[in-house]
């Protein structure tokens, strides 16, 4: 604490706001152990419950499978706690069989789902059991007023993260990338939490509307408080089609998570989520 009031004295006698400082706000195990890296990791089973405490809500998604979700876009290149995802049309010959993509020429198979009975959901207000539906895909939604932790249990899994609220941003996060110049683009927030993670994509219309988009950006990093995205990812992303409406919409999500010791297979994780609105030349 002393540290950190040193920080502040020092901003203040320098003329300039001073950096939050993450403060507690509950865990995850596996997000906690991460470190500074990106984690892009892709487990085959993430098992996401976004809670919005102003609004009294709370909700359960996701499913369990043999593998990773297939993508169409590959990294190409990764700068800091960013990478820029793109995606070429490609052709596969023979064509690929059903239940397949074709990616970068080669032909993938779609993970398949798997069952794994009732998980019991459980947090501060409430509990559920959760049944798998008639795709294999888990889905509940619940009152929610209170921080604490949340569990999801059965089937050999005890998983634990604590409920996050979304990140306050600093200033307009959209003028910070419209006003930017040929800088790199930076997000702040006042309210970082200590050991917790943030997860932000980026698409054109094209992707918004469930298309296949030329370029996409991903970030992902500890919760520090600031984001910096690299300006070649952005002008990559800001030449993509935008010539349609309700677009222009980005995911920016804060998160805990969770894992079984030793399977890297499977996640749990908890989401203050939050977002912004960036539609180049606007």
């Amino acid at each position: 604490m002393r540290s950190a009031a040193l920080l502040v004295l020092a901003s203040v006698l320098l003329g300039c706001p001073p950096d939050p400082v993450p403060q507690p706000g509950g865990s995850g195990p596996y997000s906690a152990a991460i470190g500074s890296d990106p984690d892009f990791s892709e487990p085959h089973a993430r098992i996401q419950v976004r809670t919005w405490l102003s609004f009294g809500e709370t909700s359960l998604q996701g499913a369990f499978a043999d593998g990773p979700a297939l993508r169409a876009h590959v990294e190409t290149e990764r700068i800091g706690n960013c990478r820029l995802m793109e995606h070429s049309p490609s052709s596969c010959t023979p064509d690929c069989s059903p239940g397949e993509l074709c990616v970068s020429g080669e032909c993938l198979a779609w993970p398949d789902r798997v069952d794994r009975g009732d998980m019991e959901w459980s947090w501060p207000d409430g509990e559920q059991t959760v049944s798998p539906d008639s795709l294999l895909g888990y889905y509940a939604t619940g009152s929610a007023s209170t921080a604490g932790e949340v569990t999801l249990t059965g089937d050999g899994l005890a998983l634990q993260a604590s409920i996050i609220e979304p990140a306050d941003a600093t200033g307009s996060w959209e003028q910070a990338l419209a006003n930017r110049g040929d800088a790199d683009g930076v997000l702040r927030w006042s309210n970082p939490v200590l050991d917790a993670r943030v997860r932000l994509h980026m698409t054109d219309c094209v992707g918004s509307h469930g298309g296949l988009s030329a370029a996409e950006i991903e970030c992902e990093g500890p919760d520090t408080g600031e984001l910096v995205i690299p300006d070649s990812f952005l002008t990559l992303l800001e030449a993509g089609d935008w010539s349609h409406g309700e677009c222009g919409s980005h995911t920016f999500d804060r998160y805990h998570a969770a894992a079984p010791e030793g399977d890297t297979t499977v996640r749990f994780e908890t989401i203050g989520p939050s977002g912004f609105f960036y539609f180049p030349g606007q």
